[in-house]
């Protein structure tokens, strides 16, 4: 029989559209943020998602992704690192035995004039201190 070592959840390039930035023009008007989350999580043993086959026994993409969304909206942060945090706290306050968020979170297209590439962001991990 095989044994789970590890889980994760990924969700990856989750487009949307936020108020983020130091400079007046960027706080103007909304523009598009891409969201990459990995999480790492654990499972009681008699609630192993592969055996039970159940949902309520994972970490539910549709929920994550509402609360990544849900938190963009309500919030209006300088810096993506903010909106990072806020992001992971929510996911992180949803869920028992959490072991690490991992957020990408980048402005698509740069709002820098004159650069040309297709993205500028940060990725920041993220560990509960009292995991549940």
């Amino acid at each position: 029989m095989m044994q789970v070592t590890a889980r994760r959840i990924s969700i990856r390039d989750l487009r949307f559209t936020g108020i983020v930035g130091v400079f007046a023009e960027e706080r103007s008007h909304h523009q598009t943020l891409s969201c990459s989350v990995d999480i790492d999580f654990e499972c009681p043993p008699d609630r192993e998602p592969t055996f039970t086959d159940r949902i309520q026994d994972t970490i539910d993409y549709e929920s994550v992704i509402r609360d990544i969304l849900s938190v963009s909206a309500a919030q209006s942060p300088m810096l993506l690192e903010r909106l990072a945090r806020l992001i992971a706290e929510k996911i992180s306050d949803r869920y028992p035995g959490i072991r690490s968020i991992s957020i990408t979170l980048q402005k698509v297209p740069t709002p820098v004039k004159d650069i040309f590439a297709e993205s500028i962001g940060v990725s920041i991990t993220f560990t509960p201190e009292n995991p549940r």
